[in-house]
């Protein structure tokens, strides 16, 4: 994939997890705790930075109740 299309996926992530976080009153530290990964990570993909796993964001699709496509969707 192109680093631009990485860059695209990355801020699609980072807004929808951003947006579902926040529709469920849930701070970063929050949702750290209920997905069981470190709260800057939730900040790095919040604004688009890191790398996260696929692991991490499997959990984090657990802990706001949707799926992984719902977060990489556009």
């Amino acid at each position: 994939m192109a680093k631009g299309g990485l860059n695209i996926v990355k801020n699609n992530l980072g807004r929808n997890v951003k947006e579902l976080r926040l529709s469920t009153n849930m701070s970063q530290i929050d949702l750290a705790d209920k997905a069981k990964v470190c709260q800057p990570l939730i900040s790095k993909m919040e604004r688009g930075k890191g790398n996260p796993t696929l692991d991490s964001i499997v959990k984090i699709a657990r802990a706001l109740g949707v799926t992984v496509i719902e977060l990489l969707d556009s």
